[in-house]
C-alpha cells in the first residue's frame, strides 16, 4: 500500500512541476499533458535546429527525415517484401512508416535468401545431371522407334500356321508368349 501512495505522490508531484494542477483545478485533459511534453521535448531537442530555421536552412536530421518520406515504398510492396521474408506486417503498436523502417532494416542486415548467393558445385552438378537425363531420353527414343521396326518386321513375316505352332506350346506358364501369340493372332484378324 506504502508503494501504491509513493507512486500516487510521485505523479501528483510531477504534474505540478508541468503545472497542470493548479490549486483551484482538480483535473486535467490528457492533451494538454502530451502538449506540454511535446514543448519540454521541443525546448530541449531542437533548440539548435530552431536557429537553422530562423536562416531557412535544412538541418541534417530534417533531410534525412525528408528523403525517408520521399524514398517510402507503396504499402503493398512493403507487405509483399515483409510476407516473402516471413516476417508480420505490422507489429503491435507500429505505424507504416515504422513497418517500412523495419523491412529497410532487414534487407540491409540479411540479403534475400532465394537470390544472390549460387553454390557453382550445385549449379554444375545440376548442369551434369540434365545433360544426363538429355542423353537417356535420346537414347530411349532411338530403342523405342528400333523396337517399333523389329515388331513390324517379324509381324509381317508370321503367318496362320506360325501362329497355330506358337499357339502349341501356350499355357505353360511363359505369359509373355502367350500374349504375344494373342496378338499376332488378332493382328492376323484383322
Amino acid at each position: 500500500m506504502d508503494i501504491l501512495k509513493a507512486e500516487i505522490a510521485r505523479k501528483r508531484k510531477l504534474l505540478e512541476e508541468k503545472e497542470l494542477l493548479g490549486t483551484d483545478k482538480k483535473y486535467f485533459k490528457r492533451g494538454e499533458l502530451i502538449a506540454k511534453e511535446q514543448e519540454e521535448y521541443r525546448k530541449k531537442y531542437y533548440s539548435l535546429n530552431e536557429a537553422d530555421d530562423k536562416s531557412s536552412t535544412i538541418s541534417d536530421g530534417d533531410k534525412i527525415e525528408s528523403d525517408v518520406q520521399h524514398s517510402i515504398l507503396p504499402r503493398q510492396e512493403v507487405i509483399t517484401r515483409l510476407r516473402d521474408r516471413n516476417e508480420p506486417i505490422l507489429l503491435f503498436g507500429e505505424t507504416e512508416i515504422d513497418a517500412f523502417k523495419r523491412l529497410r532494416k532487414w534487407e540491409l542486415l540479411e540479403p534475400e535468401v532465394n537470390k544472390g548467393f549460387r553454390n557453382d558445385f550445385q549449379e554444375a552438378m545440376e548442369q551434369v545431371d540434365q545433360a544426363y537425363l538429355n542423353e537417356l531420353l535420346k537414347d530411349s527414343e532411338a530403342t523405342k522407334s528400333t523396337e517399333k521396326v523389329d515388331k513390324k518386321k517379324h509381324e509381317t513375316t508370321i503367318g496362320y500356321e506360325e501362329i497355330r505352332e506358337m499357339a502349341k506350346s501356350m499355357g505353360r506358364g511363359n505369359r509373355e508368349h502367350d500374349m504375344t501369340v494373342i496378338v499376332y493372332f488378332i493382328q492376323d484378324l484383322t
